[in-house]
């Protein structure tokens, strides 16, 4: 992979509550020993208000790391062969180019290169302790040297999932990350038809770089050549929302994240010129001034989402009360299908509307049933791999007022 499509390391961006005097955002990041050489092995926590290196959290020289399965939490020990040992098993490379943090549970997830694998970093462990998905597939992919295949981008999205993309756009994977943690790859992404030539496939447009989770949502994925897609999770379509102005021009955007403010910041693992900061309204960029070390960092990760100033809209269909009617009921909930059943419990017969929104208000999907006997239990099929979290079902009448509505909890 070039270096301006290589996106460098890992990162990881925490943000931490800072002093009145000194709002600040802080940073796990995976960089070079050193400014402006280009082998990420290292984890530091910078402090982007000031560029200060304020923890090392990982070092290529240290000596011992402990690498355990994540699934059943056990050591994964050397492999004995012909009387040799092998360690190959517990080689940790860092050379990553996608990783995400999940603030819940205070993990650094991320993805080698050349590896089919998920893995995280335990960041509440004194001790270095790194987590494999040991023998399972991360890409629906066999050809890992293909640079298409490579998986660039990745983060904790509004409902808890974690999101992963490869280069080419063309595997969307989702994981879990509570305490039975499921990996699907959910397929490729489609271009918006209101594109053009931008393309969230082309090597040109839409390779490399970061992406970073609003709170409706949706992705927002960051190429390397500064162009900017947002993402639907549940239709999986990629609408091209423009490019990044006033970047120097040897400056590729590899790393992204949210700061505090609610303005993007890019890192480069192309240069060591600078960090800079995004207003995600007019895609317009301005040098952050530091005293510090600028180190090339790569794919930047925190628990900040894009666009919060739109939460209470958010909030509002979060809250919003449930409309009762005890003629009509819902089950299961929680549900782990793609199925849940609406019984219309002596309620007269009729056209009815049932719908399904996420919590930002979009409709997912929608069904017209005729309901012709008091009793009778309709289906109401949810979309195919429908992410993990709450929504609102609905049920409108033949005039379409809701006459009843309840959340559900999707598993």
């Amino acid at each position: 992979m070039s270096k301006r499509i290589l996106p460098t390391v890992l990162a990881l961006f925490t943000v931490t509550a800072a002093s009145a005097q000194q709002p600040k955002t802080t940073a796990f990041a995976i960089t070079s020993a050193e400014k402006g050489t280009f082998n990420w092995t290292d984890i530091k926590q910078i402090d982007f208000s000031t560029g200060a290196v304020t923890r090392s959290v990982f070092e290529a020289k240290q000596p011992k790391v402990t690498v355990y399965h994540a699934r059943s939490g056990k050591e994964i020990k050397p492999v004995q062969q012909n009387g040799v040992t092998n360690t190959a098993s517990l080689q940790v490379p860092m050379l990553s180019a996608a990783c995400a943090f999940d603030q819940r549970h205070n993990r650094l997830y991320y993805a080698p290169l050349f590896m089919n694998q998920l893995r995280y970093v335990d960041l509440d462990s004194k001790e270095t302790k790194i987590y494999y998905f040991d023998n399972e597939t991360f890409i629906d992919a066999t050809d890992l040297n293909n640079e298409a295949n490579h998986v660039t981008r990745m983060v904790i999205a509004a409902d808890g999932n974690g999101y992963a993309l490869s280069n080419d756009g063309n595997h969307l994977i989702r994981f879990t990350t509570g305490r039975k943690p499921v990996i699907t790859d959910l397929g490729a992404l489609s271009d918006d038809p209101n594109n053009g030539s931008i393309s969230i496939h082309e090597k040109t447009t839409g390779w490399g770089g970061d992406m970073v989770a609003d709170a409706a949502d949706n992705l927002y994925v960051i190429s390397a050549y500064r162009h900017v897609f947002k993402v639907n999770i549940q239709s999986k379509l990629a609408t091209y929302v423009g490019e990044i102005k006033g970047l120097p021009a040897s400056f590729t955007t590899n790393g992204a994240v949210v700061d505090n403010d609610g303005f993007l910041i890019v890192s480069s693992a192309n240069t060591p010129e600078g960090y800079y900061k995004v207003d995600m309204n007019t895609w317009q960029a301005s040098k952050i001034a530091i005293n510090g070390t600028v180190f090339n960092a790569s794919d930047l990760a925190n628990g900040n989402l894009a666009f919060a100033d739109k939460k209470p809209a958010v909030s509002e269909v979060i809250n919003r009360p449930v409309v009762r009617n005890e003629k009509i009921s819902l089950y299961p909930n929680p549900v782990a299908i793609n199925r849940v059943y609406v019984s219309f419990n002596g309620k007269e017969t009729g056209r009815y509307t049932l719908q399904l929104v996420n919590l930002g208000g979009q409709l997912i999907t929608e069904r017209v049933v005729e309901v012709t006997s008091q009793g009778q239990v309709v289906p109401f099929e949810m979309k195919n791999n429908l992410a993990k979290g709450t929504y609102m079902v609905k049920v409108l009448n033949n005039s379409k007022k809701a006459i009843f509505t309840d959340k559900i909890m999707v598993e």
